[in-house]
């Protein structure tokens, strides 16, 4: 039940295919809509296909429902399958119920899971340990699973709506990492609580056997100390954490409960933000605690070459430089992005679908910046987000109406922004809201930016 375009149903489809299962695949979404993924699933013939829309009869007359993590849990077709007792399951459910390694690590988050994830991986690669990688990033968990013996590490990058997925089972990853909580998906939850239980999710299940790392700075992570089972490690760029991972002059150190130090030295840090100063210390301190080398872990880092979409440099044209962070997909991501670049001029492209967020912070930290010279506001009868964004902006009496530039097309924002800017200023795609209406989802409207922009001449 919805194969998407993320590849999670792609893999699953696949796995369950090659075992010999007859399948139906089912998906809100068209053939048209669909085509990236169906063209994967081409070569085999015991798939069927309902596709622009469910049938109730489709989830009576099966032995098992996969459920894609963007199904909601009370979708009346999922009732319907439960009404008739058939099993709900997941792509990751499986993936645990098969997997021979105990080795897991999984990260969840609001904000910087992927960047955490993928450094935990150059970090363990670089030590010569045999890892995968696998999860919410484009990489279906079951497609990995025949590289996996019990002694591999394997990197998992989990969403709320995954973690919701697997009630039935189980998890407790020997290695958890929260990165921090802040308000997303309220058009999926009820409210801020319901949200931030979810994302506790990851280590529920945990016990003193298994290792947690989680943000200190975060106001929703620091509480949850009385709610962990599981040995706990801190991280944190604002003070000194013990146990845990804290910043120094010239490096990183890791402090255990025993006060035994370990330093990795990092001359240069290749990711801008402090947001990201949190995504190392957090990726390191898996490594620390997994007895990697500290020398090992630092060089790790300095040779980290970052993750698309996410404050991504795309190129230099005439001394402006173009990034893109079509990941922010909430306001907070898109005030991380632009505290970035604190000396620096920028035109703001911005604006989508609303996720029940609120815009008042962003509005009033550009409408009092002067070095955001431009803010060009995507316009589509669905961004309902960019409609808050105009008013939260309005609020601001000394914000000339000038600096606000509406567009209809992310190419003609592209085309104005380049048009206006001048050498050594950037200009900064990062637009604080879901993609879409105008876009399959954020990584087609990343991919589209870019090649808008290395289409520039």
């Amino acid at each position: 039940m919805g194969l998407g375009l993320n590849q999670g149903g792609v893999g699953v489809a696949r796995f369950l295919a090659r075992a010999g299962a007859q399948i139906l695949v089912t998906d809100l979404k068209t053939p048209a809509e669909l085509e990236p993924s169906l063209e994967k699933l081409r070569d085999l013939d015991n798939i069927k296909y309902t596709l622009g829309g469910h049938k109730e009869e489709d989830f009576i007359h099966t032995d098992m429902v996969i459920q894609n993590p963007a199904v909601p849990h009370n979708s009346k077709y999922l009732k319907i399958a439960r009404a008739h007792q058939i099993p709900i399951e997941s792509d990751l459910g499986l993936f645990l119920q098969f997997c021979p390694s105990k080795n897991i690590i999984a990260v969840a988050g609001t904000k910087g899971k992927s960047t955490v994830s993928q450094l935990i991986y150059h970090i363990f690669k670089e030590a010569k340990r045999d890892t995968v990688l696998a999860g919410n990033i484009g990489i279906s968990v079951l497609g990995v699973l025949e590289k996996i013996n019990p002694l591999t590490w394997v990197i998992l990058e989990i969403s709320t709506w995954q973690m919701e997925g697997l009630r039935n089972h189980r998890f407790n990853p020997l290695t958890a990492v929260l990165t921090n909580i802040l308000p997303d998906h309220l058009d999926r939850y009820p409210d801020l609580d319901k949200y931030t239980q979810a994302e506790k999710l990851i280590f529920k299940d945990q016990s003193r056997d298994h290792n947690l790392v989680i943000n200190r700075d975060n106001q929703e992570t620091w509480p949850a100390k009385i709610e962990i089972n599981s040995k706990t490690y801190w991280f944190s760029i604002k003070k000194k954490v013990v146990p845990g991972s804290y910043l120094e002059k010239g490096g990183l150190v890791f402090q255990s409960k025993e006060n035994n130090i370990s330093f990795a030295k990092i001359e240069d840090l290749p990711l801008p933000g402090l947001h990201n100063l949190a995504n190392i210390l957090a990726a390191s301190t898996v490594g620390f605690i997994h007895n990697l080398p500290a020398e090992v872990i630092g060089k790790a880092i300095q040779s980290f070459p970052g993750v698309p979409y996410r404050l991504e440099f795309i190129r230099e044209l005439k001394g402006i430089k173009f990034y893109n962070d079509t990941c922010a997909t909430t306001p907070e991501a898109t005030l991380a992005a632009l505290e970035a670049f604190p000396s620096k001029t920028i035109t703001l492209i911005l604006g989508g679908k609303d996720k029940k967020l609120d815009y008042e912070k962003l509005g009033d930290f550009i409408g009092k910046n002067k070095k955001i010279k431009k803010v060009i506001l995507l316009q589509h009868p669905a961004y309902d987000a960019s409609l808050k964004i105009h008013s939260a902006l309005k609020k601001h009496p000394g914000l000339k109406a000038e600096k606000i530039i509406p567009v209809l097309d992310l190419k003609k924002g592209v085309e104005i922004a380049f048009q206006q800017a001048k050498p050594n200023e950037l200009i900064l795609f990062s637009p604080a809201a879901a993609s879409f209406g105008m876009f399959q989802n954020e990584f087609d409207r990343g991919d589209q930016f870019n090649k808008i922009v290395r289409g520039l001449e």
